[in-house]
Order: structure tokens, then sequence, then C-alpha cells
């Protein structure tokens, strides 16, 4: 684990330019694979296509392996790492610019997916899943570099290019020998031209959080070792969820929050440098939203508390879950939850482009690091910031800490786990009637000892004022002072992933 842990420290029509392959439904440059053939040298052929119109985005797939290893000419950031190298012309019409009110750019994005078979996991890696896997965006032209999107913790890069020329860019796509699993590394790439939003009249760029459907609810063993050692072996909790909360029997989930917004969730906070003397601390924080302007307000958003386990700051009541009982067609019953979940607080960070393909999206501009890294530090107050971007969702994956419901004594039955995002409604938004979410649920064997869980579907999205984060308002988890107790996430990048 230690480069692991080392290593925080550190988006008209195509018009083909060569004979390259159509790929399903949208117009495909097609890249990697039998398309291209090795050169003399054993070096892959390097795939080229062209945006030429503001409508249409350009795709293209990809892989990046042991072929691509470096034989010479790469840029600085791939003289040591595999890199798949993509040769995108833009060639826009002269106008797609000319609007000093509506500024825009290129956004050249990826997004791979985790292949947890086929590869020996190193010692100390969790076997659950197998999706420790990581690729970096590296964009050039004419020798200089023009954007970028690094990092690790995500299943997406996007990078964006203001108002670019029309001519030749190279596009690299870095495998990462420090943090990756996988000898290889298939990916889906666009490039498509983005719109800011009009500069006047001013308005505000407000967040808008939205539940995604949840991907994985399950009874399964946990392993994240990051925090903790394994639980023993058939069980569903973490051994700090036995010790601090008395769980014998977790319902574990994952949970996935996006932003359809127009601008982005961003929190900004100060605290005393180092680790805080009193950890029951907790902090007030600072919602910073942007305007089209390029100015921004601050306004009251919550709070932090210090997580000592996990060892950074988690932005408190984020989320919530409730556990209610209902009919096989996925009514509630009952006048109030069977069980709740304890976790309300979470590290905030953009780990995959939400709606692949459509407009609207952000460059990556959150990273999970930054849970850990002041923003700024004097030596005596730390400012941290984190956020999600709009058109990004984070993702809580069902093998973190804290990611459950305790059941135990829940009898066998049908059930609606309903999440909200924002249930204290800390965060302002475009939208507060959009928050939560209603996964149906069927638990079977709750009665033995091999417990199993239905996912049945989401069957509904709730809405203030119609039960749902109402009800996730009056159940709150927080103590007098307003602390939640919860974990957050440094977690790896994630599929069901």
């Amino acid at each position: 684990m230690s480069k692991r842990v080392a290593a925080f420290h550190v988006r008209a029509g195509l018009v083909l330019i060569m004979a390259i392959a159509f790929v399903g439904a949208g117009p495909f440059a097609r890249s990697g694979g039998e398309s291209r053939t090795p050169d003399a040298k054993g070096r892959r052929q390097t795939a080229q296509g062209a945006l030429t119109q503001r409508a249409t985005p350009l795709f293209w797939k990809g892989r990046v392996g042991p072929e691509d290893a470096p034989r010479g000419g790469e840029p600085a950031e791939c003289a040591a790492a595999p890199c798949d190298r993509f040769r995108l012309k833009i060639d826009l019409p002269f106008n797609t610019f000319l609007d000093p009110n509506r500024p825009g750019g290129v956004q050249v994005a990826l997004r791979w997916f985790g292949n947890p078979a086929g590869h020996t996991l190193p010692p100390g890696i969790p076997g659950c899943c197998g999706e420790f896997d990581t690729l970096h965006l590296w964009i050039y032209k004419d020798g200089a570099l023009v954007a970028a999107s690094p990092g690790i913790i995500a299943v997406s890069q996007s990078a964006f290019i203001p108002e670019p020329e029309n001519g030749w860019y190279d596009v690299w796509i870095a495998y990462d020998p420090e943090y990756n699993v996988a000898p290889a590394v298939e990916y889906e790439a666009l490039a498509e031209v983005e719109y800011l939003p009009r500069i006047h009249p001013v308005s505000r760029l407000l967040p808008d959080l939205e539940f995604r459907s949840t991907e994985r609810i399950t009874f399964d063993t946990p392993s994240f070792p990051i925090f903790e050692p394994d639980p023993p072996p058939g069980s569903s909790c973490f051994l700090s969820e036995m010790e601090e909360d008395g769980a014998r029997t977790c319902l574990r989930f994952d949970q996935i929050i996006a932003n359809v917004g127009r601008g982005p969730v961003e929190i900004a906070y100060q605290v005393p440098a180092g680790t805080p003397s009193d950890p029951a601390a907790i902090f007030p924080v600072a919602q910073r939203i942007r305007e089209s302007d390029g100015a921004f307000v601050d306004r009251p958003g919550g709070t932090v508390e210090y997580h000592a386990v996990h060892g950074h700051y988690h932005y408190s009541s984020f989320a919530n879950a409730l556990l209610w009982t209902s009919d096989a067609r996925g009514r509630r019953l009952g006048i109030e939850p069977v069980a709740a979940a304890h976790k309300v607080s979470f590290c905030m960070a953009d780990i995959r482009i939400d709606a692949w393909g459509k407009k609207g999206d952000g460059p990556r501009k959150y990273y999970a690091p930054d849970c850990l890294f002041p923003h700024t530090s004097d030596g005596t107050t730390d400012e941290y910031r984190q956020g999600i971007n709009n058109g990004w969702a984070d993702v809580y994956d069902w093998y973190l800490p804290d990611q459950y419901i305790e059941v135990s004594g829940v009898p066998s039955g049908y059930y609606r786990l309903e999440f909200c995002a924002d249930p204290f409604d800390e965060i302002a938004e475009e939208n507060e009637d959009n928050n939560c979410v209603v996964n149906h649920i069927r638990l079977r064997g709750m009665e033995g000892p091999k417990k199993k869980v239905d996912v049945l579907g989401v069957i509904e999205r709730t809405r203030a004022g119609r039960g749902g984060s109402a009800w996730h308002k009056r159940w709150d988890h927080r103590d007098s002072a307003g602390r939640g107790r919860g974990r957050g996430h440094v977690h790896a990048k994630t599929r069901s992933r």
C-alpha cells in the first residue's frame, strides 16, 4: 500500500481525415485493438480524428498497456510510463468562439472501467474490487502543454482548452505504473465543444445535487486496508463499526451523488494547522457560490469535523440513509423508518463524469486528496477546499467504513432504502426538491446466517413535501453540537461498479 499512499502526496459532425472505422450509434474514431497495427519497432500506429462542428462530439476508444512503453519522442509525462497517443485535429468554424459574452472551448475527456480479472493483486490490496487503475490525460500542441487532467482516485479525467486555435493536438493518455494493478487499461474518450454560462446578465452558478441509482447493496465482507484491517471472515461489518456502533449485521451500499447544476458545489473552511487538539471540535464551512462574471460569494454552509481514523476533515450532514418497510410494489409502510445510517459526513471529490457525451460538464477540478492537504496554510491556520464540479459525480463505495445500515433483528421482507443529499438544506442549490432517491430491495434469510439482498431497482425519486427529504430532515443523527457520525472517503476508483 505504500506506493498508493505516497501517490496521494503527489467534450456538427465528424470528419475523418484517414480511414478509421465507425463504431456504435455515434461517430467514433477507433483507437486501439485491431485498427492499429504495430510498426517495425513494435509501436502501434497513432490513431487520429477531427472535431469539425460544435454540436457533435468526436468519440474514440483506446487501450494503454506494455506495448505503449516509451521509445523516445514522448513528452516528459510519458518518459517513464506507457502512453497511448491520439492525434486530434480541431477544425471548427471560424465563428465558434467569437461571442465575448459566451466563452467556450474544447473539452477532452476519458473514462475507463475497472478490470478485476486476469491479474494478481499485489500484497495488501483488497480483493473485493480490483479496480485500482487510473489514467492521466495530457494535451500538447506544437510541443507545448495546453491542458491536463492527471490524478488518482477517479474513473474519469477531463481537461478544457479555452478557445483553442484550429490545428493538430497530441492527446497523451498515460498509464500509472505506481498505482495500477491491471497490466493494461481500456478507455473511451471524447472531444467536444463546451460553452460556459453567458457572462451577462450576471447570474449565480448554483449546484444541483441528485442521487444516482445505487449500484451495489450487499451483505458481503468489505475490505479497505488503507483505513483499518479487514473484518473477520464472513462479517459484513468492520471492526470499528462493531466497536463504535455495536454493529453486527451491516447492510452495505454505495452512494453516488451527482451535481447537475450550472456551477460546482464548493466548500471552504479554516482550521488550526495540523491535527486538532480537540478531536471533537467542529468548524464552520463557507459555501462558495460562483458567478457568471468570475466573481464569487460565500455563505454559511454547515460544518466540518475531524476524523482521527481517516486523518482528515469531513463535511458534516452531506447525505444520509433511511430504511423503511414496504410492500412488494415498494409502497412505504409504517410511520417511521426501521433503521438509519449513522454516517452523515463525507469528503467530496470529482470521481466520474455523470452524463458521458452530453454537454454541460466542467473539467475535473476537485480531487480526493483535497481532504488531506490544505489549499493554503500560514503555519497557524490551514484552509481546505473540496467539492463536486458541475457534471460530475462523487462515489462512496460499499466497501468503505460506515457505508452501511445496521439491520440486526430486521425481518426478511420488502424495504425502501432511501438516500437524501443535503438533508438539512445547508447547501444553496438550483433545485431543492430533487435530492432523494428510493431503492426498492428485498431482504432474505434474515433469520439465519446466509442473509441475502435482492436489488429490485429505483422506484421513486422523492421530493420535499412528499414524505421524502422531509423525513430525512427529521431523522437527524447529529449531536447537540451539530456533529454527525460518519467517515467519508479516500477511496479506490469505483465501478461495481
